[in-house]
C-alpha cells in the first residue's frame, strides 16, 4: 500500500516559510514566544521524521533488515518527538492561561503543571524506547501498534483533556486571543485523527500541527519586537514631551490620575527674569532676530537650571518664571534660588560676549506661601498663584538692570549670607509701601 505524502511535503514547506518569517525579526522574549519557538522547531522535526518514516516503509524490500532497522529508528524518533510536541503544547497552554496579575498560588500551580508534564514526557519516552514497534503487514507499518504507539495516543488524549480543562477554567480570566491557539490545538488533534481514521492513506496529522502553528503565530501577543521598539520610542517621546511641560512628580501624578488639583505650600521662592527694553530692541534689530536671540538665551537658562533644585514654571513673552521649594519641598530653597540668580548674571555676561550683543535683564525674587497645581481640562500646565507670585513679578518690574532685587522676606530668610543695598521704598498697588533690596 502506498501512502500520499503530499500533505506532509506541503506542511514542511509551509512550516519552513513560517519559521523564516518569524525568525527574520527580533521577537519579544515573552514566555509564550519562547515556548512557541520550541513548538515551531518540534513541528518541523516531526514533519521531516514523518516523511522519512513513510518513505522507508513504502520502499521496504523483504529481507532488507538494515532498512527495517532504519524505519524502526525513524518511527520511534517520530513518536518521541510527537511526545515532546504534545508536552510542549501543554506548557504553552499553561503559559497562555496565566492571568496578567499572577498570584503566588497561580505561579506555584504553573510550575507544578510544568514539572508534571516533564515527568510524564520522560516516563512516556521510556515506554517508547523500551518496547518494540509491532506491525501487521507492509501496508500497516506506518500504523504500528503496541505500547510505543499507544503511549502517544494516551498522552495525546490526556493532553487534549488537560488543555480543555485549562481553557474552560480560564475562559473569563484571560483574553480570547490567548485562548484561541489552545482550543485550535484540541480541534486539530480531534479533526485530523478522525479524517485519518477513515482515510488511512491521507497522512494529515502533520498538516494539523502546521496549521495550529500558523494560528499560534497570529495569536501571539506583540510578536514583532520592532513594533515594540517603535512603541517604546513613541512612549519615550511622549514622556519626554510631558516632562518638558510638567515637573517629574506632577507628570507622574497626572499619568495615573489626569484630574485638576491644587495645594497650598509654604516657604516657596519665586524668581522672575525679564529682558530690559525688549520691545525697543525688537524694533531696532527686527522681531524675528530678537526672538531668535531670546530663544538662545532662554535655552541656555534651561540648561543652567538642570544644575539647581528649581523648576521652570513658564515663559510669558520675554519673562521667565522659576520656582524653588515646589513641587519638591525643601527648606533651603531661598538660598538655592539666589545662587541660581547669581549664575544667571554670569551667564548673561558670557552670552553677551559670545553673541556680541548688549542684552540686559532684571531679576526679582520673593518667598512665601503660594497655591500650586494644575487647573482646567485641556493643555495642562503646572502653575503658581498668590500674593507671593505677584510681588515677585513687581520686584522684577521695579528692579535695576543686571541686578537681583529681593523682598524683605528673602533678606530675612538669607540672613547675613549676603550684603544688601536698600532700594527706595516703593508703593506697589495691592501691597502698599514695600522695602526691597539689591544683592551686592
Amino acid at each position: 500500500m502506498n501512502y500520499n505524502i503530499e500533505f506532509q511535503i506541503a506542511s514542511i514547506i509551509f512550516e519552513i516559510t513560517l519559521m523564516i518569517v518569524f525568525f527574520s525579526k527580533k521577537r519579544w522574549a515573552s514566555p509564550a514566544n519562547v515556548v512557541y519557538r520550541v513548538l515551531m522547531i518540534l513541528t518541523l522535526i516531526t514533519l521531516i521524521l514523518d516523511v522519512a518514516s513513510v518513505i522507508t516503509i513504502t520502499e521496504v524490500i523483504a529481507g532488507n533488515e538494515e532498512l527495517v532497522r532504519l524505519n524502526n529508528f525513524l518511527s520511534k524518533s517520530y513518536l518521541i518527538v510527537m511526545l515532546a510536541y504534545i508536552g510542549t503544547m501543554d506548557v504553552y497552554a499553561i503559559v497562555n492561561t496565566m492571568p496578567a496579575k499572577a498570584t503566588t498560588t497561580s505561579l506555584t500551580l504553573q510550575y507544578v503543571g510544568m514539572i508534571i508534564t516533564a515527568l510524564v514526557f520522560i516516563v512516556a519516552c521510556g515506554f517508547v524506547i523500551a518496547n518494540p514497534l509491532l506491525y501487521s503487514g507492509v501496508g500497516k507499518w506506518i500504523y504500528s501498534y503496541g505500547i510505543p504507539s499507544n503511549t502517544v495516543y494516551v498522552m495525546s488524549t490526556v493532553s487534549v483533556i488537560f488543555v480543555l480543562v485549562l481553557f474552560f477554567c480560564n475562559l473569563k480570566k484571560v483574553s480570547i486571543k490567548r485562548l484561541v491557539p489552545i482550543i485550535t490545538f484540541c480541534v486539530m488533534e480531534g479533526t485530523v485523527a478522525l479524517i485519518q481514521m477513515f482515510n488511512k492513506h491521507l497522512l494529515i496529522i502533520g498538516l494539523g500541527i502546521a496549521v495550529s502553528s500558523l494560528i499560534m503565530y497570529f495569536a501571539l501577543e506583540n510578536p514583532d519586537m520592532n513594533m515594540i521598539d517603535e512603541l517604546n520610542k513613541s512612549n519615550k517621546r511622549s514622556r519626554d514631551l510631558l516632562l518638558n511641560i510638567l515637573p517629574l512628580s506632577i507628570a507622574n501624578k497626572l499619568e495615573y490620575n489626569a484630574k485638576p488639583f491644587f495645594e497650598e505650600v509654604n516657604n516657596v521662592s519665586i524668581m522672575f527674569i525679564d529682558i530690559v527694553n525688549f520691545t525697543k530692541m525688537c524694533s531696532e534689530i527686527g522681531g524675528t532676530t530678537m526672538v531668535k536671540i531670546l530663544n538662545e538665551f532662554f535655552g541656555e537658562l534651561d540648561d543652567l537650571l538642570s544644575n539647581f533644585k528649581v523648576e521652570k514654571i513658564k515663559t510669558i513673552g520675554d519673562a521667565y518664571m522659576i520656582a524653588a521649594g515646589v513641587p519638591d519641598i525643601y527648606a533651603e530653597n531661598c538660598l538655592e534660588t539666589v545662587k541660581l540668580a547669581l549664575q544667571i548674571l554670569r551667564l548673561l555676561n558670557d552670552f553677551n560676549r559670545r553673541k556680541k550683543i548688549d542684552l540686559h535683564i532684571r531679576i526679582g525674587i520673593n518667598n512665601g506661601r503660594v497655591i500650586a497645581g494644575v487647573i482646567g481640562k485641556k493643555k495642562f500646565i503646572y502653575d503658581l498663584w498668590g500674593d507671593t507670585v505677584n510681588l515677585a513679578s513687581r520686584l522684577e518690574s521695579y528692579g535695576v538692570p543686571d541686578r537681583i532685587n529681593v523682598s524683605e522676606r528673602v533678606k530675612y530668610m538669607l540672613g547675613d549670607q549676603f550684603d544688601y543695598e536698600p532700594m527706595p521704598v516703593v508703593d506697589i498697588k495691592g501691597f502698599g509701601k514695600i522695602s526691597t533690596y539689591l544683592l551686592v
